[in-house]
């Protein structure tokens, strides 16, 4: 009311002139937005800390509007890497499959049954899910298998079905999905260095295995026959991903319009203010909508971030996963946008790396030490020809008790435990050949080894070894009884 009496008391030229003055303004405060010099070096003070803190090797990052670059830069590995290097893009991936498969104009909510897959999955499972379905992962097929796990309808996130969509591209066009892709997005937005196969320019990447950083070279053997490259096996660089988020905020393309729009429709709610449309997810996050979509493969970690309101873009992606301690990367890309969008950041707990792997070196040097040293002391007492019987007294009773937990009890929850998370066998064997880690594996198993040895022997010399003689000496006793005696001489016992 006070503004209402102040602009009613000026005359009427300066009323418009004011009118006129507001809207200036609040067009320009919601649609430019500026990266300054000062912001810059604090940005570039923040990021070079928490790559330390959270133990990253390379860091890829890109903020764009409609229309060009606001900036650009790679930390880490400067000399090799630039801003044209190939990272993977993880499940990022799924927003061009999604991009590719509504440009070939095919209804949506057809089934996939039409498509011949038979190959990838059985028919009567394909006859009762639709494409829009495989899109908005509610088809219920699992992560990584065509096995219908889920409730058809829920939201249950699918590699697999992305998977079955890039067949579906390459059935309708007749071409490979790389080439398909290629032809319909990489080549009309000029992403000279995207690849939707595997490419020897990839840069290098590195996991946190055990808190040893090491060289990942399974990228070819990961990516393998192509099949899931549709839901995250893209490769693209800075400047590529630039040109792709253009793409996407610029509204009034008929592009836009047409494919985009769609892609943030039909909205699966996932959780509170958070949805998944079609190979992007849509958030509600300080009083803004943001689309976005993150992904991870064994060696990168990569987010991607649409800001309709600030009319910006941001890619983030790093070349190091840590598969125990995913938190302080989280965090370090959860800094970077509030810096970019609310001028303030967090910090990254350090202590937690430390931590998380000091517990899980710890677990697997039990899990590999102690069923070692028992079978050591086994083949140490039968070379020493000490020979114990299950069941048969209380150290008999005891055996048998180890025997069934690091015999069979302990391997069996190895086991299901790489089952049940999905782990890959051959990642976890063939990637960690850090000369560190082995060293460290070797020493540290042998001195854990040498301590439950010192342990056991003494508790045995202790205790064990006392119990037997007393047992010994008790049945001894027991042998040399008149009665004993008696039964013996009268079997013929006593002669032999």
């Amino acid at each position: 009311m006070i503004y209402f009496n102040f602009y009613s008391t000026i005359n009427k030229n300066m009323r418009f002139f004011i009118s006129i003055f507001i809207l200036i303004s609040l067009f320009a405060y919601n649609s430019t937005y500026e990266l300054p010099e000062n912001k810059i070096k604090i940005l570039d003070e923040m990021i070079e800390d928490h790559m330390k803190k959270a133990r990253l090797k390379t860091v890829g990052f890109i903020i764009t509007n409609k229309d060009s670059t606001i900036f650009q830069k790679i930390y880490g590995e400067t000399d090799k890497v630039k801003t044209t290097s190939p990272f993977i893009l993880g499940s990022v991936s799924k927003s061009f499959t999604t991009l590719g498969l509504l440009k070939l104009g095919i209804s949506l909510n057809q089934t996939i049954d039409k498509f011949d897959l038979n190959d990838y999955i059985d028919e009567n499972d394909a006859k009762d899910i639709t494409i829009s379905e495989l899109l908005n992962h509610t088809s219920g097929l699992n992560s990584f298998s065509s096995e219908r796990l889920y409730k058809k309808g829920n939201f249950s996130y699918s590699n697999y079905g992305f998977a079955l969509l890039g067949k579906i591209i390459e059935k309708i066009s007749g071409k490979t999905y790389h080439d398909y892709m290629k032809g319909k997005i990489f080549d009309p937005l000029k992403m000279e260095n995207t690849n939707a196969k595997y490419h020897s320019d990839i840069i290098d990447s590195y996991d946190n295995f055990f808190g040893f950083r090491t060289k990942y070279k399974s990228i070819k053997s990961e990516i393998g026959d192509g099949f899931y490259v549709p839901a995250g096996f893209i490769s693209s660089s800075i400047e590529d991903m630039g040109k792709y988020l253009r793409y996407y905020l610029d509204e009034d393309s008929q592009d836009y319009k047409e494919y985009i729009s769609q892609m943030i429709q039909g909205k699966i709610n996932i959780q509170y203010n958070l949805d998944y449309g079609m190979g992007m997810m849509i958030e509600r996050i300080n009083n803004q909508t943001i689309y976005h979509h993150s992904g991870s493969t064994n060696s990168f970690i990569s987010n991607l971030y649409i800001y309709p309101q600030l009319e910006i873009g941001i890619f983030i992606i790093i070349n190091t996963h840590d598969i125990f301690c995913q938190t302080p990367a989280g965090e370090f890309m959860d800094n970077i946008l509030n810096f970019i969008t609310l001028d303030t950041y967090g910090s990254i707990d350090e202590s937690l790396f430390l931590y998380v792997h000091f517990t899980y070196d710890i677990l697997f040097l039990f899990l590999i030490g102690i069923p070692i040293t028992y079978l050591i002391i086994i083949i140490i007492r039968k070379l020493k020809r000490k020979k114990y019987s299950w069941f048969i007294g209380i150290k008999g009773k005891i055996i048998f008790g180890i025997d069934i937990l690091f015999l069979i009890i302990i391997p069996i929850f190895i086991i299901i435990r790489f089952y049940a998370f999905d782990a890959n066998l051959r990642y976890a064997t063939e990637s960690i050949k850090d000369i560190k880690f082995v060293i460290f594996t070797i020493f540290s198993t042998s001195l854990f080894i040498f301590i439950i040895k010192l342990v056991y022997v003494f508790v045995y010399n202790k205790y064990l070894k006392r119990f037997e003689i007393d047992n010994n000496k008790k049945t001894d006793m027991e042998l040399d009884s008149p009665s004993n005696v008696f039964i013996r001489s009268s079997s013929g016992l006593e002669d032999e």
